[in-house]
């Protein structure tokens, strides 16, 4: 879908490459613009795989790797001969770091006026925060989600995967997929000013709407799709495990309802999920009667919006990943093959067949400058040039 797209990616950790990888799996040729005194610091987080970190291998994939310090004259020179050809350049330092090293927006699009450069930062371009340091906590409690995300009377409690820096990532592909079309439509490039607290507060826009409309705080464990409603919530079984009632409707309450052989809470269908609420008290009990397995034969076919609560384990054992194809093996570098979750959109062409990741060669996510060479002699650099460049540590 994006073959010729050139991106050079200079972000580190997570939102960036989150995002690149989305792109490299759309087929976009992606460059990891990686620095010569240590690189992506995701590399060196636990848990490891043959000295390789698990978290660095999920979300790189499709990816070239060249070292460059481009603090440096000469390393300055090699990135913007790069930037000179490419489409997109993605990076996630704080405002004015790039301008300070002399590549930053202002410069570039002197040397590529069509260059869409996306800045994906916690607090964006302005603001009073602008230059404070942050991570996905950080963000996530100055949104107001962590204030709405636990249980009633309990603390604030943090979400499962970090929602800042993922969101972060998908608003910079979207900016980026747009400023393509445009440019594709004009010619122009563009600057992206993308914040993650902006993408967190886009996703509050229910719960903002809802606090102008009552004026009233938002209360932890009471709004109705965090746990405020009995046909809306989190269940104990039997066995200690956890299932999920998603009645929201009025049709699948009811059929919850009628398959527990309980018609009289039929009218209790918007209930809050109150301690002490009979309707509440009842649906609690009811659930801890049987296991999980017995729910699953009583509701597995019931159109109520019942399932279990699953750990990743029976995820990637179960037939749902199985039967949707998500899932993309990559032969590593480092011995083995790889199950990874790849990219959550399917491209049906028109001949009925499915784009595939990466426009069709999966490519194992590359050593620390590995590519160096390559991308660099393309440019017309030397094998001599490169040995030069190595010993004075410009790549």
């Amino acid at each position: 879908m994006l073959k010729g797209i050139r991106i050079l990616d200079l972000s580190r950790l997570l939102p960036g490459p989150y995002g690149s990888l989305l792109l490299a799996d759309m087929g976009a040729e992606v460059i990891k613009i990686e620095d010569t005194s240590a690189g992506d610091y995701i590399r060196d987080h636990d848990p490891k795989v043959k000295n390789v970190s698990a978290y660095y291998l999920a979300i790189n994939r499709n990816k070239k790797s060249i070292r460059i310090n481009y603090r440096d004259p000469a390393g300055k020179d090699i990135f913007l001969k790069l930037v000179a050809d490419a489409d997109v350049v993605l990076e996630s330092f704080r405002p004015g770091v790039m301008d300070a090293w002399g590549i930053g927006y202002s410069e570039l699009k002197k040397i590529n006026p069509g260059l869409v450069y996306c800045a994906l930062t916690g607090y964006g371009q302005t603001g009073c925060n602008k230059n404070k340091a942050g991570h996905d906590i950080n963000y996530l409690s100055v949104s107001g989600i962590l204030d709405i995300t636990g249980i009633k009377n309990g603390r604030p409690i943090m979400p499962g995967i970090q929602v800042a820096d993922l969101s972060g990532g998908m608003f910079a592909v979207i900016g980026i997929l747009s400023a393509l079309v445009r440019k594709k439509q004009t010619g122009e490039g563009c600057y992206l000013d993308v914040s993650m607290l902006d993408g967190l507060l886009s996703l509050m826009a229910l719960y903002v709407g809802q606090y102008q409309a009552e004026a009233q705080p938002l209360k932890r464990g009471e709004l109705n799709l965090s746990g405020g409603l009995v046909c809306y919530n989190i269940y104990q079984t039997k066995d200690d495990r956890y299932v999920v009632l998603g009645s929201l409707e009025y049709k699948f309450w009811k059929n919850f309802c009628m398959a527990i052989k309980r018609v009289d809470l039929v009218k209790d269908h918007l209930a809050k999920a109150i301690d002490g609420d009979f309707t509440y008290e009842e649906i609690k009990r009811i659930f801890l009667e049987m296991t999980l397995a017995e729910w699953e034969e009583i509701l597995g076919t019931v159109d109520c919006c019942f399932s279990p609560i699953q750990g990743i384990n029976e995820v990637l054992a179960g037939s749902l990943v199985r039967e949707r194809g998500i899932t993309v093996k990559i032969n590593d570098s480092i011995g083995g093959e790889f199950n990874q979750i790849g990219i959550p959109i399917k491209f049906i062409l028109n001949d009925g067949k499915e784009y595939p990741t990466g426009g069709g060669q999966i490519l194992f996510p590359p050593i620390w400058g590995q590519h160096t060479d390559l991308v660099l002699s393309k440019l017309g650099y030397s094998d001599s040039d490169l040995e030069e460049l190595k010993a004075k540590g410009i790549v």
